[in-house]
């Protein structure tokens, strides 16, 4: 299964590009907010390039955004799942309350690559780093996998 993950925001999304346990790309993708064709552009460039069997979306994206991945993965014809935050968070578990860059710095631990592309944790009164998006889109799609690997591959119904 090549999962293409998105995590959108208003001018620009993290994706990841996973087939089974292996990481095939990564990046960030910038637009000008309310440019719908732009968007519309870079997802059909993702798709067609990696031509992915799922398309997964990280809970809570914009909704033009997410509009949008929906009509460029219907004319793919492929299939389109949301994963929330807290199927993220419990796919890292420890027992205590993961942040986000606590959960990107396990994900490098999983893929060594990454270790530049690591954003240094946000500080009181920063904005957040546009890297953390990157790290959002991986983190779910390794959730959405282990999901997966638990419902002996079907896919559970809150995905669909």
């Amino acid at each position: 299964m090549r999962i293409l993950a998105l995590d959108l925001h208003p001018a620009s999304f993290g994706y990841a590009v996973l087939e089974n346990a292996d990481l095939l790309d990564w990046g960030l993708r910038k637009w000008l907010v309310r440019d719908s064709i732009s968007v519309r552009r870079k997802l059909c460039g993702l798709i067609d390039l990696w031509q992915p069997t799922h398309v997964l979306i990280r809970a809570g994206a914009p909704r033009r955004e997410y509009r949008t991945v929906q009509a460029v993965s219907r004319q793919a014809k492929v299939p389109i799942s949301e994963l929330g935050r807290e199927a993220v968070h419990e796919a890292f578990q420890t027992g205590k309350r993961l942040s986000r860059f606590d959960i990107a710095e396990r994900v490098v631990a999983s893929y060594p690559v990454l270790t530049s592309r690591l954003p240094s944790r946000r500080k009181l009164g920063h904005g957040e780093p546009f890297q953390v998006r990157m790290f959002n889109a991986i983190s779910t799609a390794i959730a959405f996998r282990r999901r997966l690997l638990h419902s002996g591959g079907c896919f559970p119904k809150q995905l669909l």
